[in-house]
């Protein structure tokens, strides 16, 4: 049941759905968050246009995502479902994502990794979803020509994500003189317990953006959530509880971080209380070390990496992580590792989040004798005014490491526009 407060703030949510969807702008920006229907009503508004009369006998409409399978994935169902059967010409185009209707009018559902799709031919409307995730450029260089005999109306629609490539070209355009933009949270409509499972997830910065749909700055600290104070604790190694190393398996330096877990479920919290940081190393130098500081463990060691330690030889006969699993010396050792690493933004994400959350509670903390990953901590930084960090010397090796053992402990579950769907491997 909707308490009275939280059903003012759907009607308030509506109205702005509705002014969006009545629009007569040619421009139109939404920068909404998360889950809040910005979607559902671009969909509406582009099936709506397929009766309405031309001048001429063949509108063309588009929607745009920044790949075909993703298109074919996400949104061509759903265009087909909200399209009336008897609007139809014939049985919609599976092969080229067309629906064609016997108004004369055709919808197309495109993705932008070729955008020669939509090019050579002039269009009446159409919507570019995921913004923040589109080549730059896409507008000028593709739309804004496709869209000038026929006097088109164009929207661009997403989440303001900072570090996608598209973030910058979707700002501008929202924030064009002649765009006519919306903005509403995704508080506005989801449910109180879905925004608080949010907050336990995200970081504020990317809690921020994606649920309130602000436009932050890119660029600035990497590890932005790492405070030197209330993130550094010295807890010491306990006997008693499985040793967690995750590697990052670059030769000069080679690096890894030791750490364990405490608490249950939600609640778990990562002390990182080792590290080892290793010049023109290999896998069995680095693991000659862990094991003289922790031979006599007795309580299982679970290694974990990156994924490129599956395939790239440090040896003539076998790859880095069947080194370790054929190590005979490290009693209970479990060996995991993704089919496929991550997206660095989601790795960052997953370690600030655990830095500290939205709600302010912090859950990774750093053993100050780790002075090498300390100064990654603190030090890693993007490169001004883009999603690139700006790496240097050894800085970037060790919070890698670090970010690939968070990233498989504590992923965020919540889909923040990189591919999370990874497939986990273990050796056992």
């Amino acid at each position: 049941m909707l308490t009275p407060r939280w059903q003012e703030k759907k009607l308030k949510y509506h109205a702005k759905q509705c002014a969006a969807y009545r629009s007569t702008a040619r421009k139109v920006a939404i920068a909404a968050g998360r889950g809040s229907g910005k979607t559902e009503i671009a969909r509406r508004r582009v099936v709506r246009f397929l009766p309405v009369r031309k001048p001429w006998t063949n509108p063309r409409y588009f929607y745009a995502l920044p790949t075909r399978p993703q298109a074919k994935l996400v949104a061509w169902q759903d265009l087909k479902d909200l399209t009336p059967t008897d609007w139809l010409a014939k049985e919609p185009d599976e092969t080229n994502l067309i629906i064609r209707t016997k108004f004369g009018s055709e919808l197309h559902c495109v993705g932008m990794d070729r955008p020669q799709r939509v090019e050579g031919v002039q269009w009446d409307g159409g919507i570019l979803d995921e913004s923040s995730d589109e080549k730059p450029g896409i507008y000028a260089r593709t739309f804004r020509g496709a869209l000038t005999h026929r006097q088109g109306w164009f929207w661009m629609i997403g989440v303001p994500k900072r570090h996608g490539i598209g973030f910058k070209d979707f700002k501008n355009f929202f924030d064009a003189e002649d765009t006519e933009s919306y903005n509403w949270p995704s508080e506005d409509i989801l449910t109180p317990e879905e925004i608080e499972k949010a907050k336990n997830d995200l970081d504020e910065r990317d809690y921020d953006e994606l649920f309130r749909a602000s436009f932050l700055s890119a660029g600035g600290s990497i590890f932005y959530a790492f405070d030197l104070v209330q993130n550094t604790r010295s807890a010491e190694y306990n006997p008693t509880r499985p040793l967690l190393v995750c590697f990052d398996f670059n030769v000069d330096p080679l690096t890894a971080v030791i750490a364990q877990e405490y608490g249950e479920r939600d609640e778990r919290e990562l002390y990182i209380f080792d590290e080892i940081f290793i010049r023109n190393a290999n896998t069995p130098l680095a693991l000659d070390n862990l094991f003289k500081r922790y031979g006599n463990h007795q309580s299982g060691i679970w290694f974990y990496g990156d994924a490129t330690g599956r395939a790239r030889k440090t040896s003539a006969s076998a790859s880095d992580y069947l080194i370790i699993k054929k190590d005979t010396r490290f009693v209970g050792a479990r060996v995991y590792f993704n089919k496929s690493n991550p997206m660095r933004s989601d790795r960052f994400a997953a370690c600030n989040a655990l830095f500290c959350n939205a709600h302010k509670v912090r859950r990774c903390f750093v053993h100050p004798r780790c002075k090498h990953l300390v100064q990654d901590l603190l030090e890693r930084n993007y490169a001004e005014g883009t999603s690139e960090p700006e790496d240097y010397g050894d800085i970037g090796h060790i919070s890698d490491a670090m970010g690939y053992l968070i990233h498989y402990r504590f992923p965020i579950r919540i889909h923040l526009g990189g591919s999370l769907a990874v497939g986990i491997t273990g050796l056992k």
